[in-house]
């Protein structure tokens, strides 16, 4: 029994190894994606030339010139969304370097326009890895910490966080004998 117990643990263990590979690979694949919300569709989207609507927005909002030299791989709306809010687009860049240079634009342009968003595509299962990291990430940002998100985990000072080295906020003891 304790054998078939050890076995059914080797099969789990291998099991979320490779879970866990497939997720880098799918992430690694969406490696050149970046998905933009808030962009307002036209009225007939079936004939909506989305990659000149993001050139528009990567020029216009974004104030990135010569938008127009921008290469996509692919470009496409996202399935409706159901808060009534207009559907995102996904767009594949042909070049690392453009879908960096958006990217690292956005958080300077697009802070005053809360309507507007740009995110790095990752797998389901990634994205909601991150989302639930975010309390702690903003955590840590307003105790000082330089803290960053970098996939799925929560970087600090160039090292990956780990909870159990943190310092309980109100030690109960501390290491000087109290003699009276």
């Amino acid at each position: 029994m304790r054998m078939v117990e050890n076995y059914t643990q080797d099969i789990e263990i291998e099991s979320n190894n490779l879970r866990e590979d497939f997720l880098k690979l799918q992430s690694h694949s969406m490696k050149y994606n970046l998905i933009f919300g808030g962009i307002p569709q036209t009225d007939d989207d079936a004939h909506e030339d989305t990659e000149a609507v993001i050139k528009n927005f990567i020029e216009k909002e974004l104030e990135i010139p010569s938008a127009d030299l921008i290469q996509f791989q692919n470009v496409h709306r996202l399935r409706k969304r159901r808060d009534g809010k207009p559907r995102n687009i996904i767009a594949r860049f042909t070049n690392f370097r453009d879908h960096e240079r958006v990217r690292k634009s956005v958080p300077d342009k697009l802070k005053s326009k809360p309507q507007f968003s740009v995110n790095q595509q990752y797998p389901t299962e990634i994205s909601n890895r991150r989302k639930a990291l975010i309390p702690k990430l903003k955590e840590l940002q307003r105790r000082g910490t330089r803290a960053s998100l970098i996939y799925n985990q929560i970087m600090v000072n160039g090292q990956p966080y780990n909870p159990s080295r943190e310092e309980p906020p109100n030690p109960i003891h501390n290491n000087r004998a109290n003699y009276s």
